[in-house]
């Protein structure tokens, strides 16, 4: 059983990506897609959240594999009202999802208050996609500044981070220290992320002075950004890899299924 906890669809800076698109492109054995909608975190498109947010849910009724999240614009809106409306209404999404890269509002302003106090109050964990440790507006140091001020809400670093090594190895750091501490709850998916620093990432999680925390990893492919994961040969063959790797060097079938489905499940209780 496997969750992908990072996918897709929709019209967007990155290319244009139907439901029938992303369809073709999962491996049969994919059980849930935790999906987003390309198009309302794209300032060219100019699509706003609740039309954005009433096409993914449209979709996953297409496609019953999609976890509909709701794309989020804090850096347009003056307030939440239209995620707010849509959560009581709509209880199929799973979560949040901001891309303070694209749309160029720093992941530690005060702007994303208002969606993250629903996302607490909903219980739905938030994605959020990180960049280079150095950038300006989604470093994970900015995500896990504004993640503690919220420690109890699940916040994902998307990618963990989509730098370079060096800033990856930084995000793990990040990572360990808001367990070490206790200062905000956390997750990382592993799209992007290479297999070395998967390996690394899951040794220090591990070994914490807290106890083993790999139930913070998720597999997610990121599907379909990127030339890698637009096809249904490479996306097939990233999750392979990714199989043989940890069984590989960890020799332990139940940390393999907890990173390709239950920690995910769990998460956004599905």
């Amino acid at each position: 059983m496997i969750i992908d906890a990072h996918t897709h669809i929709g019209k967007a800076f990155w290319g244009d990506f139907s439901v029938e698109y992303l369809r073709k492109i999962v491996d049969k054995d994919i059980d849930f897609l935790i999906c987003s909608n390309l198009a309302g975190i794209d300032w060219y498109t100019k699509k706003d959240e609740n039309e954005a947010n009433l096409e993914i849910l449209h979709a996953s009724t297409k496609y019953k594999k999609i976890k509909p999240l709701l794309v989020c614009q804090p850096e347009r809106s003056k307030n939440a009202n239209e995620i707010k409306n849509l959560l009581e209404k709509y209880p199929e999404f799973v979560g949040l999802k901001f891309h303070p890269e694209f749309t160029k509002l720093p992941a530690d302003s005060p702007q994303y208050n208002s969606y993250l106090e629903l996302a607490e109050k909903y219980n739905k964990p938030c994605l959020f996609h990180s960049g280079d440790i150095q950038s300006e507006y989604s470093s994970p140091n900015l995500i896990y500044k504004k993640a503690k001020e919220f420690p109890k809400l699940p916040i994902i670093l998307g990618h963990l981070s989509n730098g370079e090594d060096n800033s990856q190895k930084k995000a793990i750091e990040i990572l360990i220290d808001s367990i070490e501490t206790k200062s905000a709850t956390l997750y990382a998916d592993t799209s992007w992320l290479s297999i070395e620093n998967v390996i690394l990432l899951i040794e220090k999680l591990k070994n914490t002075s807290l106890g083993d925390y790999t139930n913070r990893i998720l597999w997610a492919s990121d599907a379909p950004v990127g030339e890698a994961n637009q096809t249904q040969k490479s996306y097939s063959k990233n999750l392979k890899s990714f199989k043989y790797s940890i069984l590989e060097h960890f020799k332990d079938e139940n940390l393999l299924n907890n990173l390709l489905f239950y920690n995910a499940k769990n998460l956004f209780r599905l």
